[in-house]
This record gives C-alpha cells, sequence and structure tokens, in this order.
C-alpha cells in the first residue's frame, strides 16, 4: 500500500520552523559569546582598577614599598569575599598580602606571573588557584638612581562571572525558545492564510464530486488560476465523454433491445416443437437483456452509488454453475460448489457479474476442473481455483488490468478480470492472485463484513 505523504501545509511548516531554530540557534550561540566575552572583559578592566588602586596607596619606606594592612577596597579586608592581594619584589618574595588572602596559596602562580612584562597588565584565568589573575610589574623608582621591581597582583574568584554567564545563557535561550514558538504560530497563521486558497480548490472539488457544483468557479490568486483553468478544462471534457459514454449506451441498448424482443417472441413459436430449446433461448435472451441493463446502470452510475442488500451465495453459485456446464458441456469442465449459507452484502448483479467472470475465466482457461470455495468468518472469502497452467509470479499483477490477456489463442477481449477488480475495489475488498492446490491458478477475493 502506497504511504501517505505529508501535507503541504506541515512541510512548509517544518521547513520555516527548522529554518527558524537554525537560525535564532546561531544567534544565540553568537550572543552567549559575544556576553561571555564582554564579561570577561569586564572583569579584567575591574581588577585593572583595583590594582592601580593599591598602586595609589603604595608608599616608599626606605628600600622597599609598604602597603597598609586595611585598603580602600573592602574586598580586600574581608576573609571570603573572594578578591585578593598580593605584593612581590623583583625575586618574587612576598612583600604584602591583603586580609582576605591570608590562607590563599598562590604558589602555582610564579611561572606566570613572571611572564609578565613591565609595564603590561597580565590577565589571565588560573586554575591553580582556580581563580581570575591580574599582575602588574612596575619599576618603582626608590631614588634618583635607583629603582626596584616590584608586582601587583588581584586574585578575583570566578563564581560570580559564572553565574552571571550562566544566568544570561538561561535567559537567552529561554526568550529565544519563547520566540520560536511565537513565531512559528505567527507561521502557521501566515500559511493558513496562504494556503486557503488550495484548501477552497478542494471543497470546490469534493462539490463537483458530489453533484452539488459545475466548475470551479472561485477568486483565486494567480499562481492558482492556472490550475484551476486546466481543472475547469479536464472536467468539461470528462463530462463530455460521460455524457458521449451515455449516449453511446443508450443506443446499443436501444438497438439490441429490438432483436431480444424479436428472439424472445420467436421462441414462443419454437416452444411448441422444441420445448426445452425454446426454454433455454428464453434464459439466455433474459439474462441478456438483464445485462444489458445492468452494464448501462453501472456505466453510468457514480461509484459510490452500491445498493446494500442481502445476496444468497449459494443461490448465485449454483445458477452459474448451471448456466456455465452448458456453456462448456463440450470441453468436459467440471464445476465444484463448497459454499456454505454465507451471504454477500451489495448489488446481486455486482456479485453475479464479478463470480461469474472469475469461474468463466476458471473454465475458459483451466484443465477441466474449477473449484469454488467460500469461507465466512471476519471476512467473507471467495476462492475460485483452476488446475490450468498457471499464472507466472510476474504477470499476476498485469492481468488485473483491462485489456491484458495471457492467452491471445482463446476468445476474449481481456476485460473480465479489469471488471473483477473494479467491483472488488468498489466494495473495498482485496484479489490475491496464487497458484492452486490442484495446479492451476487461486483467485482468493476478500470483503470486509
Amino acid at each position: 500500500m502506497k504511504r501517505q505523504g505529508y501535507s503541504l501545509r506541515l512541510r512548509l511548516l517544518l521547513s520555516a520552523a527548522l529554518t527558524l531554530i537554525l537560525f535564532l540557534g546561531l544567534t544565540g550561540i553568537v550572543l552567549d559569546q559575544a556576553f561571555r566575552q564582554s564579561a570577561w572583559q569586564n572583569v579584567e578592566s575591574t581588577l585593572t582598577a583595583q590594582v592601580y588602586g593599591l598602586i595609589a596607596v603604595a608608599d616608599q619606606q626606605g628600600d622597599l614599598l609598604y602597603l597598609p594592612e586595611f585598603v580602600q577596597e573592602p574586598g580586600f579586608n574581608r576573609l571570603g569575599s573572594g578578591l585578593f592581594g598580593l605584593l612581590l619584589d623583583g625575586k618574587g618574595r612576598e612583600l604584602w598580602r591583603s586580609q582576605s588572602a591570608v590562607v590563599i596559596d598562590y604558589s602555582g602562580l610564579i611561572d606566570e606571573i613572571e611572564t609578565a612584562i613591565v609595564g603590561d597588565p597580565y590577565f589571565t584565568h588560573s586554575k591553580v588557584p582556580d581563580a581570575f589573575v591580574l599582575s602588574y610589574k612596575v619599576l618603582w623608582q626608590l631614588g634618583p638612581e635607583q629603582s626596584s621591581q616590584y608586582t601587583f597582583v588581584v586574585l578575583r574568584n570566578p563564581d560570580a562571572y559564572e553565574d552571571e554567564v550562566a544566568s544570561f545563557r538561561g535567559s537567552l535561550w529561554f526568550w529565544l525558545a519563547v520566540v520560536v514558538v511565537g513565531l512559528t504560530f505567527v507561521q502557521w497563521l501566515v500559511m493558513q492564510w496562504g494556503l486557503s486558497s488550495l484548501s477552497r480548490v478542494a471543497d470546490e472539488l469534493r462539490s463537483l464530486e458530489s453533484r452539488e457544483g459545475s466548475l470551479l468557479a472561485g477568486d483565486y490568486p494567480t499562481e492558482i488560476e492556472g490550475v484551476t483553468r486546466n481543472l475547469n478544462l479536464l472536467i468539461t471534457a470528462e463530462r463530455a465523454q460521460r455524457e458521449k459514454y451515455r449516449t453511446t449506451l443508450a443506443d446499443l441498448a436501444h438497438s439490441l433491445k429490438t432483436p431480444l424482443t424479436i428472439l424472445s417472441n420467436s421462441t414462443t413459436r419454437l416452444s411448441e416443437q422444441h420445448e426445452e430449446t425454446a426454454q433455454l433461448i428464453t434464459d439466455q435472451v433474459r439474462r441478456m437483456n438483464d445485462l444489458v441493463s445492468y452494464q448501462l446502470e453501472r456505466a453510468v452510475a457514480s461509484s459510490s452509488q452500491i445498493v446494500r442488500q442481502a445476496v444468497s451465495i449459494s443461490s448465485c453459485a449454483e445458477r452459474l454453475k448451471q448456466a456455465l456446464t452448458k456453456v462448456y458441456q463440450s470441453d468436459g469442465v467440471t464445476l465444484s460448489l463448497t459454499v456454505e449459507d454465507e451471504t454477500f452484502y451489495g448489488d446481486e448483479r455486482d456479485f453475479m457479474e464479478l463470480l461469474g467472470n472469475l469461474l468463466d475465466n476458471a473454465c475458459k482457461y483451466g484443465g477441466g476442473t474449477v473449484c469454488l470455495r467460500v469461507v465466512g468468518g471476519y471476512l467473507l472469502t471467495l476462492i475460485v481455483e483452476d488446475d490450468g497452467p498457471g499464472i507466472p509470479s510476474e504477470r499476476r499483477a498485469a492481468i488485473m488490468e483491462r485489456g491484458t490477456r495471457l492467452d491471445s489463442d482463446t476468445p476474449g477481449q481481456g476485460i473480465g478480470l479489469a471488471v473483477v477488480a473494479e467491483i472488488v475495489a468498489r466494495y473495498g475488498g482485496k484479489v490475491v492472485v496464487g497458484d492452486a492446490e490442484i495446479g492451476g491458478a487461486r483467485f482468493t477475493v476478500t470483503f470486509p463484513l
């Protein structure tokens, strides 16, 4: 069974949503990186300002620099503040440490601090200890001809930075998600409006199918006008063709009625001398008359118009057996029936046409033995088998098409099995072609009950 595809509306909506998600996702990544860079620069600027604050309060005592025990920045004076200050001499010896840095171990920073260039602040994120570090080497003029190198170091706990970045990231992705949902909804509304013309075309086509309309007459956008115009041309041509078929079939029916009437009247005179032959002719003329009427109705009726009535399968099968036995009497065809008291719900003429074509096909192409089995239950199953040459697996689908024949030497037009397929499809059934247990072909027809 052919898999049903996604609707055009869903495809467009998914495409737009995926494009939007991709665009806003890339935008979110760019904004996140930009914010992290900005926050990083802000930390560097803050630490630089705090280093300059330490340099401003530094004082010379003899040959050494001196920093007061308590400085103006409160973070340096409080344990657990996350802000630490150090002053080192040119040999890396500690000259001063802030009150907040009483227990801090900065030995892992010595190598990084030594790489700093005099007069150029050096900023980094150290792993041991886990902190932002800004070191600033200066040459301090101690006298007219004397200067010494000192390093001012400020450290800051990264928790505040990470919390700020995490908070921004959470807010960013939340609002981007809200934007995605909102814009997707707007896109859905726009698509509803944009595709409404196609929906109106579908509605009008359904009206045409139910015979409530004549042609597509809506005011459609320019892009759809060509489609609707061609559909109208197709509808007009199909109606003209259908009317032609009706006229032709009516003429055919009318033409056949006259000779059938003559034959029927002739059997009255014939019955006096050949009663059995006259009865046979009468039965066949009646059947031909019924077939003409049935085929005429079937050709002009809508496919949805099905007459639902209880049809005795055994009765229909028995009548067909009697008729086909007489037709193929000279060929020695044996037709066996295994039919329980099952019922087909539909048009009796449809069932007679379906089963008659299957049995006639088996009698015509089989080896002389034809079997019919009917099985009830959740499904109504008809099985017709013969002992003929069978049907090759690669041709089993093709034989159900109109005009296809396997044996060109046997009279026929290749229509019977196509009619079977059409009738079965009308009733929601299925036809399966396989191999019979008696050697020939097997046709299995199932109908839902």
